[in-house]
């Protein structure tokens, strides 16, 4: 039995550029046109769920801050700053620890 979805109710929205390029971008990572992201959004909103949002962008921020504080720590132990490296290594072992949660 095939069913057939009828959408008969047209909504405008107004959003900032911003807003848009958000909408954008979001729908295209999620394959989905923008409509069919927003209504997904409505029957799946779950509001426990919220601070997941971009958890893949705060793990892409995260171990690209742990990179750049290797590199800092090498150029710190070859100028023999080792007082340096040895803080810079507890900030990075703190992070990864975190990270890993």
């Amino acid at each position: 039995m095939i069913t057939i979805r009828v959408r008969n109710i047209k909504l405008n929205v107004f959003l900032n550029e911003e807003e848009q390029k958000l909408l954008k971008e979001k729908s295209n990572k999620a394959r989905l046109t923008q409509s069919d992201f927003i209504r997904n959004l409505i029957i799946e909103y779950d509001n426990t769920n919220l601070p997941n949002v971009d958890i893949e962008n705060i793990n892409n921020v995260i171990s690209s801050t742990i990179d750049d504080l290797n590199k800092l720590r090498d150029t710190m132990y070859r100028l023999r700053y080792y007082q340096l490296v040895e803080f810079i290594d507890s900030i990075i072992g703190e992070l990864y620890k975190n990270y890993q949660k």
